[in-house]
């Protein structure tokens, strides 16, 4: 029993590595047989290409990972720098400076929170 696939093969395509291969490179030719390497290079690079797809999304997946906490970083080093700022502002009573330093200050916070919140919803 033969059953044929009109999938074309695009390179680059995000879709091929769980499409099975057309018919013609799985057919055995029995002139063919003795001359299989081919074939076998072609299973190789068939192979290699999903190869580099999986590599590629673990690598994308390890710098997502990073970049959510070194944005949680960030967050917490801002929040920092402005309560330094609003403490260095309230004991000169400069209270318009201090005013605007707490609400920096409450902003980077809560920015900080509620990105580790979302990080540990993440990993849960």
């Amino acid at each position: 029993h033969l059953t044929t696939s009109t999938a074309a093969f695009t390179q680059g395509a995000h879709d091929q590595h769980t499409s099975p291969l057309p018919w013609f490179w799985t057919t055995d030719i029995p002139r063919d047989i003795s001359s299989k390497s081919w074939l076998t290079e072609f299973y190789r690079i068939h192979w290699l290409c999903a190869k580099a797809g999986k590599d590629h999304w673990q690598e994308e997946e390890e710098l997502l990972t990073l970049e959510f906490q070194w944005v949680i970083n960030y967050f917490r080093h801002h929040s920092k720098c402005w309560h330094k700022k609003y403490s260095d502002h309230a004991t000169a009573n400069t209270h318009g400076a201090a005013c605007y330093a707490a609400r920096q200050w409450a902003v980077y916070d809560q920015l900080a929170k509620q990105g580790e919140l979302k990080w540990q919803q993440i990993n849960m």
